[in-house]
């Protein structure tokens, strides 16, 4: 090291596989991320759903949220901690649907989602919800067909990013970002999940 430098900083440990890494193939090129409701800063963790349009080569994050506790009425909804879900956004689950109007991220367990009108049925702790087109939340506005390879941060400006195809032995609860059961389908063949 270099007289008269400080090294201060320390690299995050990521010490899972949350994946068999000999199993992973990536996908050609860069894309380019969609920052859309992407807070300048934001640390993307390695494997999350991602949508690409293979055609344009972008990259749409697929903003999945886990239940955090079980939810039976009322306008808030307890979420595991993600940096994905924004105000405004829909949420639903293929049946219902809800709008997000505020997001409560003061726990350091869980963020407390509320929602425009009560969710219209029961939703089970663990389960996934997905950014839904539209407040009814019957289709997912972005399905995964590939999965992000590296731990990524959101700057200003173009942020490219690398993509996986294929991977096997997906372990479903060491993923910082769940997959829907959209996802799954039609990963089905590419990605293997260990469920």
């Amino acid at each position: 090291m270099s007289a008269g430098f400080k090294y201060d900083l320390v690299p995050p440990v990521e010490q899972e596989e949350r994946y068999d890494v000999q199993t992973g193939i990536r996908r050609r090129g860069p894309y380019k991320l969609d920052t859309t409701n992407l807070a300048v800063g934001t640390i993307l963790p390695s494997f999350i759903p991602v949508y690409a349009d293979l055609k344009n080569k972008f990259a749409h994050t697929v903003r999945n949220i886990r239940v955090a506790e079980a939810y039976a009425s009322g306008t808030s909804i307890k979420i595991a901690k993600t940096p994905l879900a924004y105000v405004g956004m829909f949420i639903g689950n293929g049946s219902k649907g809800a709008k997000v109007t505020a997001i409560d991220k003061s726990n350091e367990k869980y963020d407390v989602l509320t929602i425009e009108a009560a969710f219209g049925e029961n939703v089970a702790k663990d389960a996934v919800l997905f950014e839904a087109a539209a407040v009814d939340g019957t289709k997912q506005k972005y399905v995964a067909n590939s999965a992000l390879y590296e731990r990524t941060k959101v700057d200003d400006g173009i942020v490219l990013v690398a993509l996986l195809r294929t991977a096997a032995e997906i372990e479903p609860s060491k993923l910082a970002i769940p997959f829907s059961e959209n996802d799954k389908a039609n990963l089905k063949g590419w990605f293997e999940f260990n469920e």
